[in-house]
């Protein structure tokens, strides 16, 4: 069973760089790490599933609910969305793994569009971007 994932998580387990994958997808060159992706043992990685389902609904549960859309504000989301569901790692070293992340997508995902859902109306009722442009004032 293949979900619009898999051709992500294909990708990134196998080196190869689509033009349509997610950038933030991409295993980075530098050391610097990002939090989804945690090189261990060789050929082995660890994903966040948290992070994988956050960007996928971000844009449209933000939309939804009618909140600004600006990148302070995607950040707020991302962050309190962060701090409130804890991290769901798999490990990663074969591309039959990939059912596995999506196997745990699925079981986690009603709960983490929740979670972003209240982030959402959180950051909506104070947005970020404006509380800094009045600190400038």
């Amino acid at each position: 069973m293949r979900s619009a994932k898999t051709d992500k998580i294909l990708n990134l387990i196998g080196g190869e760089q689509a033009e349509t994958a997610n950038p933030l997808l991409r295993i980075p060159e530098t050391e610097d790490i990002p939090v989804i992706f945690q090189k261990t043992a060789p050929g082995t990685q660890l994903v966040n599933v948290v992070f994988l389902l956050l960007n996928e609904q971000l844009g449209t549960v933000m939309e939804r609910f009618h909140c600004c859309t600006c990148e302070k504000c995607a950040a707020a989301v991302s962050l309190e969305v962060m701090k409130r569901y804890p991290p769901v790692i798999v490990k990663v070293k074969r591309k039959s793994d990939a059912d596995e992340v999506n196997r745990i997508a699925a079981e986690h995902r009603s709960e983490i569009i929740s979670t972003l859902t209240k982030a959402v109306i959180t950051v909506k009722a104070n947005p970020p971007h404006i509380s800094a442009d009045n600190n400038k004032a």
